[in-house]
């Protein structure tokens, strides 16, 4: 699944590739990706990233349908870097502000430092 996602995100220009330890949810529409996600385990904590829907499928609630998915599959706390344009949506899918643990936090500032407008997020336990 990890070429073809990373196809899928490379087609569309997102940033960042799925390794093989990271764990990758897709949907798939006529045999095709249309919205993927994947959670990777950085320094003991979960941290969602790649949440992308294909804009021709975006206003069908995929990608919440993914962390849903996640958060049913998981059930333990993981974390985002919102953008900042994408907090209240993130907050829609049972997600809240959060200070990046101490493990988290150099990448929470490496991303900061290439100018990302970046909010810590944690899911809830109401995001499933």
């Amino acid at each position: 699944m990890y070429p073809l996602v990373n196809k899928f995100y490379q087609n569309f220009k997102v940033r960042g590739r799925a390794k093989s330890h990271d764990k990758v949810w897709v949907i798939k529409a006529e045999n095709q990706i249309v919205a993927a996600a994947k959670l990777s385990l950085k320094d003991g904590h979960f941290l969602l990233s790649g949440v992308f829907t294909a804009p021709c499928f975006r206003g069908q609630k995929l990608a919440s349908r993914l962390i849903k998915t996640i958060a049913l599959d998981y059930r333990k706390p993981f974390f985002t870097f919102a953008y900042n344009h994408l907090v209240s949506w993130y907050q829609s899918c049972g997600f809240t502000e959060h200070t990046a643990p101490a493990e988290l936090a150099p990448f929470f500032s490496a991303y900061q430092n290439q100018g990302r407008q970046i909010v810590c997020m944690i899911a809830n336990k109401d995001c499933a």
